[in-house]
């Protein structure tokens, strides 16, 4: 991992400019101090995104997502800390510190490795459109895909036989050496041999829009029919979606997203002028790849065949989806004729058509769940009763409680048979899990992120406000240290802490809160020195000297007097 010098990041970030680079993929709109607008990190109706131009930071008030340029890219980009931090210094023509980069070999091969991708993936898309490529142009031609879709999604051709990209993109061992681990060549006793031949060639993009695979289909008889590249440093399968980073901006501006099993039929979507769909790579859907689904969309519908393997690829994406599953999301299920598939559905009846099936006859996830129950549990008083101890089990890894219930009454109805209740195995709180803290510690901690001066009037005792949030409290005192150490009170202390915490959301949260105005915050000042006075006095007690526990008493009465004061100036 790279380590950037914090005069450096804290240059960058004021080089950048964060509602150019949200503006992108967000239409903001004027409120205030603040610019608000649609989240597009997930779907909502009525904005909750917060952008502060001042602060240069960013918050989601619906999902909780927030923080800045560097945490912008990361979450919705997929960038690591330092390629964020590489490619913002590029974009602002800031040259990164000496012996600051990530590991020289590996920045070089990762750059290296991508370049090599995007030249396969050219040499593909040229042979498509050349001599060779004939029987595969014959074949798209036949399967409806206009020129603009092959050119927008790359397609090409690899052709038969071996030895194609290595008379075209090999050179020196170490050249071969880096197909070899790209996935495009492969070693056998007679040295390097072509992984991808005869085939229709399809370009797998990461988020990044990078080339990091490549999915090819035979044109003619023969097995595998689908191959993809093998697993690399660069292409996890299990993580890719195919068709996300080219259709992840129209999803969210559409509010629709389809879920299908194969290139072709996301393809043959965009060709009828739906680019809303996503496939996995050929496999049965990931857990990795349902997130990636639901924080794009909160309503998608997945498309299977209705045959028996349809089904229970269905049932399989249903299990693994419902620990995800909250009350914001309402995925449905829709199971298309016997043998057909959306490519061959959108060839017969057209986009119309098509787009009212799917609104239609997609079913509602709960609803595909009561079926497939009754449909593993079978008929008769064992059947219901295996319906239920199966409902029982399924219900049990659901971590939103509220919809779990609801579930569970829904199950008890369709089965006849009252439910255990679920026992879920609490889970371990790791390292840096959000605390929730009571609305006078927002406010608070919110008075201070906007104006951090507030620091230099705070008591004695305000060290003591969050000891028992430890998250919350870590990042306070962090905030101490960094206003003592600054030479003056315009210190940028909310980015500083946003290098310290990168994965502290509420930083961002804070700042963009309604502002906390001098009066407001006097109030929320004495309340939380009141609190943290009785705290000390319960941890304190029987060790008190009478002296100190009247001081105390003293301050809490002097508090109470200042409070009903400002209640009454207000």
């Amino acid at each position: 991992m790279a380590h950037f010098p914090e005069s450096f990041l804290q240059e960058l970030q004021a080089r950048c400019d964060l509602v150019e680079l949200i503006g992108r993929h967000v239409e903001l709109k004027k409120s205030g101090s603040r610019l608000v607008g649609l989240c597009p990190f997930h779907h909502e109706k009525t904005p909750s995104f917060s952008v502060s131009p001042d602060r240069q930071l960013y918050y989601c008030f619906g999902c909780g997502k927030g923080g800045g340029v560097f945490q912008f890219l990361m979450e919705h980009d997929g960038y690591s800390f330092p390629e964020a931090v590489e490619y913002l210094a590029h974009k602002v023509g800031m040259p990164l510190p000496q012996g600051t980069q990530e590991d020289a070999a590996e920045q070089v091969e990762r750059k290296a490795a991508y370049a090599l991708l995007e030249q396969a993936a050219g040499l593909f898309a040229r042979t498509l459109a050349g001599e060779q490529g004939r029987p595969a142009r014959a074949y798209l031609r036949k399967r409806g895909l206009p020129q603009t879709i092959v050119q927008r999604y790359r397609l090409g051709y690899a052709p038969e036989g071996y030895g194609f990209l290595q008379r075209a993109l090999g050179g020196d061992g170490r050249r071969l050496r880096l197909l070899e681990k790209t996935g495009l060549l492969f070693r056998s006793e007679r040295g390097f041999r072509d992984r991808f031949r005869a085939r229709l060639m399809f370009p797998i993009r990461d988020r990044r829009g990078h080339v990091v695979g490549f999915g090819g289909r035979l044109l003619d008889a023969g097995e595998p029919k689908y191959l993809n590249s093998p697993e690399t440093p660069w292409f996890h399968k299990s993580d890719l979606l195919y068709g996300l980073a080219e259709h992840r901006d129209e999803i969210r501006k559409r509010k629709q997203l389809l879920v299908v099993e194969g290139y072709m039929d996301v393809l043959a979507l965009a060709a009828h002028g739906l680019p809303i769909a996503l496939a996995p790579l050929g496999t049965a859907i990931g857990e990795r790849q349902l997130r990636e689904i639901l924080r794009l969309h909160d309503a998608p519908v997945f498309c299977f065949d209705g045959d028996r393997a349809g089904r229970q690829a269905a049932w399989r994406a249903l299990e693994r989806m419902l620990p995800m599953l909250s009350s914001d999301h309402a995925p449905r299920f829709l199971y298309l004729p016997e043998g057909e598939d959306p490519d061959s559905l959108l060839r017969q009846e057209g986009a119309e058509a098509f787009a009212a099936r799917v609104a239609k006859q997609a079913r509602p996830v709960l609803e595909t769940w009561l079926a497939g129950l009754r449909l593993l549990a079978g008929r008769g008083p064992e059947g219901r009763a295996r319906m239920a101890k199966k409902a029982d089990a399924m219900l049990a890894t659901m971590r939103d409680d509220y919809l779990r219930q609801v579930w569970r009454q829904e199950a008890e109805q369709a089965s006849g048979v009252r439910l255990r209740e679920a026992r879920r195995s609490k889970p371990v709180a790791a390292r840096g899990s959000p605390h929730k803290l009571s609305e006078l510690q927002e406010r608070f901690l919110a008075g201070l992120m906007q104006q951090p001066s507030r620091f230099a009037a705070l008591p004695d005792i305000a060290r003591e406000f969050f000891v028992d949030v430890p998250d919350v409290h870590e990042v306070y005192m962090r905030a101490f240290s960094i206003m003592a150490d600054a030479e003056e009170q315009k210190v940028d202390i909310t980015g500083q802490l946003l290098q310290a915490f990168p994965e502290q959301s509420a930083i961002a949260r804070w700042v963009n809160q309604a502002p906390v105005h001098d009066h407001e915050f006097e109030r929320l000042c004495l309340a939380m020195e009141a609190n943290a006075i009785r705290a000390r006095q319960r941890r304190l007690r029987g060790r008190l000297t009478i002296e100190q526990s009247q001081a105390m008493q003293l301050r809490l009465r002097e508090i109470h007097e200042r409070l009903r004061g400002l209640g009454e100036e207000s």
